[in-house]
């Protein structure tokens, strides 16, 4: 057996334009909205057993109230790292490159392929298209 096909990993990178930046921020500002509405469905909870009391003891309450607070402290800290990812992503200089992620490429080695140009393979996409495969 002289070829053998095999699954390598190659990473993907972007280019970053106006219309990546806009498109990074709006994603992780949903995710930011998405957290607000938990911490107020959490809020929500909370007044909903607060209201229901009676079937509730006071440490019960009590230890409800913490792991609400638990809960909304995790989602705070969560919210503050992503509003630092906002600036970043707003700080990218235009026409560098970011690591967008990796994918899975079947990839056809002989004897004698030189196995790290295999891996070291990215392609380079910039505005939906790809625009470079470099090896």
């Amino acid at each position: 057996m002289s070829k053998l096909q095999i699954l390598r990993t190659l990473t993907v990178k972007a280019r970053v334009t106006e219309q990546l930046k806009s498109r990074l921020a709006a994603e992780v500002q949903e995710t930011i909205r998405q957290l607000d509405n938990e911490v107020e469905q959490l809020d929500s909870a909370l007044k909903r057993a607060q209201l229901t009391g009676a079937s509730l003891g006071p440490q019960q309450q009590m230890e409800l109230r913490r792991a609400v607070e638990m809960e909304k402290q995790k989602r705070g800290a969560e919210k503050q790292d992503l509003l630092e990812r906002v600036r970043q992503v707003a700080e990218l200089p235009l026409g560098s490159e970011i690591t967008q992620g990796q994918v899975q490429a079947v990839a056809e080695v002989a004897v004698g392929d030189d196995w790290e140009t295999l891996f070291a393979t990215e392609i380079l996409v910039e505005d939906g298209k790809i625009v470079a495969i470099r090896s």
